[in-house]
């Protein structure tokens, strides 16, 4: 049975487990390519982390973040938080309240030009792999976030307690503990698929 509140580290395991690439939870914003686990990371290199412009201190490293690079013009994001209590959810909710300036991703060179295991036991770096890049960047860089969700993962009893007395901001999606570990699961997969820029547009087929 799954867990009914995970420590910071379970919840980070947990999502190890999820793809370190995916064009099947979430759809390709460009109809090609794919996103790219970032976070937590499987690599030596440090990952992606979002930062306010001309801001060196205080980034922000997800529990969990996939990214998407649309080139390098931008890039749309889905974070995983795990939070362990509501102290914790409203501080970790701060960090990305829509405010009148952009935010940045900010991503060194070396992350991008890691080796990672690809469907089918390839292996490929980071930048060929998520499909939408041309070629590595010769140096880091930081693009603006253009699309941004997040999904809270509170305890099981916290998040009875919280759901039936607020209501989420439009970026905001919101699970308990226990489902973090049935990311496959028919259900879940409904779930996070709504998090997708694609399931803002009504497409004719």
């Amino acid at each position: 049975m799954a867990k009914q509140k995970l420590t910071d580290r379970e919840a980070k395991d947990i999502l190890l487990k999820w793809p370190q690439v995916t064009a099947a939870i979430w759809e390709a914003p460009q109809s090609h390519g794919a996103w790219l686990r970032a976070h937590p990371k499987n690599g030596k290199h440090r990952g992606p982390y979002i930062v306010s412009p001309g801001a060196d201190l205080f980034k922000t490293q997800p529990d969990g973040l996939y990214v998407y690079f649309n080139g390098v013009d931008s890039a749309d994001v889905v974070i995983i938080e795990s939070c362990g209590s509501v102290q914790n959810l409203n501080d970790k909710r701060s960090r990305y309240i829509p405010t009148s300036h952009s935010t940045l991703l900010s991503c060194s060179n070396k992350w991008f030009d890691e080796t990672i295991n690809t469907s089918g036991g390839g292996r490929k770096p980071r930048w060929e792999t998520c499909g939408s890049l041309s070629e590595c960047p010769a140096h880091d860089i930081k693009v603006p976030i253009r699309h941004l969700r997040v999904l809270f993962a509170l305890p099981n009893d916290i998040y009875k307690e919280w759901c039936p007395h607020h209501i989420p901001a439009g970026y905001e999606f919101f699970c308990p503990h226990s489902s973090l570990d049935s990311y496959t699961a028919p259900k879940m997969q409904i779930f996070l698929s709504r998090m997708s820029i694609a399931s803002q547009f009504y497409l004719q087929r």
